[in-house]
């Protein structure tokens, strides 16, 4: 552990001794960290909380010429709220917050900007883009990828293997507010296995996306979703 001068640790937070603590960081009552964890300035790991081995967490973003993006490498606050648990393998960027009680599975990825709720399930594998947010009680099971400037309401089922996109002209127009839009899945939304959900698309309250369903255009609340293109088969109950 390095820069412990700089932190602040509670008593009964547990650090192995492999562990990277890199200063500014803030350790609460009973938080357990395993080997070979590394935590970046200005991590703030709540009560109970538990980080497991190789896990990364408040990570600054890396740009290069190669991308379109702008991206700050400036150290900002990042907050794993209580009784959270952080896998294996999971990076956690700068500039986000997670939730009281949420599980981030194994080699899971956050991005910086985003803000994941209460009580959620960040799966095995999964990917959460940039300038994301997640309501409370959400799950995103494993291998999802959620694109960047997306928003996910609370209540909401992601299936494994579901695709999004943001960005509708591939990349033509380098990084433009206008073009670069996520999705918009509104509260009680389920999404079935291996959907493809396009760049922009809102799905209605308590609609239902079937499995494999390639969603070109907004579904409104409570109606059942299938096919490719993906079509309105019935209401949801």
């Amino acid at each position: 552990m390095s820069g412990n001068d700089t932190n602040d640790v509670d008593p009964s937070a547990i650090i192995a001794s492999t562990a990277r603590i890199l200063g500014q960081v803030t350790l609460g009552r009973g938080a357990l960290i395993h080997d070979f964890v590394t935590l970046y300035p200005r991590v703030s790991i709540g009560p109970d909380v538990e980080v497991f081995e190789g896990a990364v967490v408040g990570k600054p973003p890396k740009g290069t010429k190669a991308l379109a993006r702008k991206v700050s490498s400036e150290a900002k606050p990042t907050i794993i709220d209580r009784d959270c648990v952080v896998s294996s393998q999971a990076i956690i960027y700068t500039d986000v917050h997670v939730g009281g009680g949420t599980l981030v599975g194994d080699g899971a990825l956050i991005r910086e900007q985003c803000r994941i709720g209460r009580q959620c399930v960040i799966g095995c594998g999964v990917i959460v883009g940039y300038n994301t947010s997640v309501g409370d009680f959400s799950r995103i099971m494993d291998g999802a990828q959620i694109a960047g400037n997306t928003i996910i309401g609370s209540h909401v089922f992601v299936s494994v293997s579901v695709a999004t996109s943001n960005d509708s002209t591939f990349g033509a127009e380098g990084y433009d507010a206008r073009f670069v839009r996520g999705q918009v899945i509104e509260d009680d939304v389920c999404v079935g296995a291996g959907a493809n959900i396009l760049p922009g698309v809102r799905l209605g309250t308590g609609s239902v996306v079937g499995a494999g369903a390639v969603v070109t255009r907004d579904v409104p609340p409570k109606k059942l979703v299938t096919g490719i293109p993906a079509r309105i088969v019935r209401d949801v109950p």
